[in-house]
């Protein structure tokens, strides 16, 4: 299990790395994440067609390499040769960057003793290959990095079915919360809950025995806020800028609830 953060201060989680100036789930991303002292990166986990776990957001390689196919059409040596800079955004800045398979993720993980890491287990592949399979072989290219990590996903069987493989904190990601979500999340049980932060009801966040990670926390403000609200984790993939921009944080709100 990942080791448990004491300290009161802001958890900054560099979803899919550090995005906003790095194209998204490669490994400059997550150099990037690591150099600006994130202690926790999100990557996301889609299967080739062979089968082995990639480390890829959508099921559609148009948006991150200009690439009409799915990751499904490809096995993993041809994935590997595809150029996933964003041209998009970056144009041909970032042309080398590479598709990493999750067992070279783990590898790096191995490599950054500072840093945990959450793997979504994305619905596309676990509609495509089946929830065993994914997380089977999700957890077998993990080996190397067992206790760094922890599998989250919208589907709450996939999540029943890592823990009963012996994965000891899972993360429920959500799309709305009402009590039929908190007892589900209980009785899972879930470490964490994540949330579109936007899809949460005003207010304080929820109780329960879980920590809320919220996403996508694009700016200071927002991050402010939902720390108000009573949020710990946020999501970003603008590190540096919400981390400077957050700093203090924690002593003020406690300094709040002490003396309210």
């Amino acid at each position: 299990m990942p080791a448990e953060e004491t300290s009161r201060a802001p958890i900054i989680v560099a979803h899919r790395g550090y995005a906003a100036c790095r194209p998204e789930n490669t490994f400059a991303a997550l150099d990037a994440a690591a150099a600006a002292g994130a202690r926790w990166v999100e990557i996301d986990v889609q299967l080739s067609a062979d089968g082995i776990p990639m480390v890829l957001h959508d099921p559609t390689l148009e948006r991150v390499s200009g690439d009409s196919r799915t990751v499904f059409e490809l096995t993993a040596a041809e994935l590997a040769r595809l150029s996933v800079g964003e041209p998009g955004r970056f144009g041909t800045r970032y042309a080398d960057a590479r598709i990493p398979t999750l067992a070279g993720f783990a590898a790096w993980l191995s490599r950054q003793p500072a840093i945990n890491a959450f793997v979504e287990l994305k619905p596309e592949s676990i509609e495509r290959f089946g929830a065993a399979t994914v997380v089977s072989a999700c957890m077998a290219a993990l080996a190397p990095a067992t206790g760094r990590w922890a599998p989250i996903s919208f589907d709450i069987d996939t999540l029943r079915l890592a823990r009963d493989a012996g994965c000891p904190a899972l993360g429920w990601i959500v799309r709305v919360f009402d009590p039929a979500i908190a007892a589900a999340a209980r009785a899972l049980p879930a470490r964490w809950l994540f949330c579109n932060h936007e899809r949460l009801p005003a207010g304080p966040l929820p109780p329960g025995p879980w920590d809320w990670v919220l996403y996508e926390i694009g700016d200071v403000a927002t991050g402010r806020a939902m720390l108000a609200r009573g949020a710990r984790w946020l999501e970003t993939m603008a590190v540096t800028e919400l981390q400077k921009g957050l700093e203090g944080a924690a002593s003020q709100h406690g300094s709040a609830e002490e003396t309210g």
